[in-house]
C-alpha cells in the first residue's frame, strides 16, 4: 500500500524575526520615497529658478540640457519617462487641526506630474518609482548642487551633508517621533482604580 509522500513543512521563523524583517523593509522603501522626493523637488525648484531668473545665455544652456530628457525616473513596469519639467502635484501644508496638519504633511510632495521633453504628461505617485536615471555623472552633479541651493535657506543645513541625508534625517524624525509616543503609551498605568 502507497501511503502519501509529504514534503517536509520548513520551520516558521519567530513572530518578532518576521516583523523586524518587514520594518527593516519598511523603512528602506520609506527611504527610498525619500530620496525620490528630494530628487524631483530638486529638479522641479531648478524649473522654477529657470523662469523666475533674468534671462542668462549660459546659464538656460545649462537648463536646457538638464531638462531635454537626458534625465528621467525608471517606473515600476520599467519604462522610463524623460524629464523635461517635473511639479509635485500637492507642495503644501494645510492649515487646521493637528489631524488635518498630519494628514497634509504625510500626502505633501508624494505624487509627482512630469512632463516629457515630447509633450506626454505622467502623474506618478512616488511608491510606483524604482530607480533615477541620468545620462551622465554631470548631471547627477548639477541635481546633487541644486538640492545643497534649495537647503541653503535652513540655517540647520550643513554644507558637508551627503545628498539624500535629508531623506535620512526626515525618516529619523519619523522613527523618534514613533518611539516617543510609544514610550507614552507604555509609561500609563490603567486599572481598575484608574479612570480612563
Amino acid at each position: 500500500m502507497n501511503q502519501p509522500t509529504s514534503t517536509p513543512v520548513p520551520a516558521t521563523e519567530p513572530a518578532f524575526v518576521r516583523n523586524e524583517t518587514r520594518h527593516t523593509l519598511a523603512v528602506r522603501e520609506l527611504f527610498w520615497h525619500n530620496v525620490m522626493r528630494e530628487m524631483l523637488m530638486a529638479l522641479s525648484v531648478l524649473a522654477m529658478q529657470r523662469r523666475d531668473s533674468i534671462y542668462d545665455p549660459k546659464q538656460e544652456e545649462e537648463m536646457r540640457e538638464t531638462f531635454d530628457g537626458r534625465l528621467a525616473i525608471i517606473t515600476d513596469l520599467g519604462q522610463r519617462v524623460p524629464i523635461a519639467e517635473v511639479h509635485p502635484l500637492f507642495a503644501c501644508s494645510v492649515p487646521g487641526t493637528q489631524a488635518q496638519r498630519d494628514l497634509s504633511m504625510a500626502v505633501q510632495c508624494t505624487v509627482f506630474q512630469i512632463r516629457t521633453p515630447a509633450g506626454e504628461v505622467h502623474t506618478l505617485p512616488l511608491h510606483e518609482i524604482r530607480a533615477f536615471h541620468a545620462l551622465s555623472d554631470e548631471l547627477i552633479e548639477r541635481l546633487k548642487h541644486a538640492a545643497a541651493q534649495a537647503g541653503a535657506g535652513d540655517a540647520m543645513q550643513d554644507q558637508s551633508e551627503p545628498f539624500g541625508f535629508a531623506a535620512f534625517t526626515s525618516l529619523s524624525k519619523t522613527e523618534e517621533a514613533s518611539a516617543s509616543t510609544d514610550e507614552a503609551a507604555a509609561t500609563t498605568i490603567v486599572g481598575p482604580e484608574t479612570p480612563i
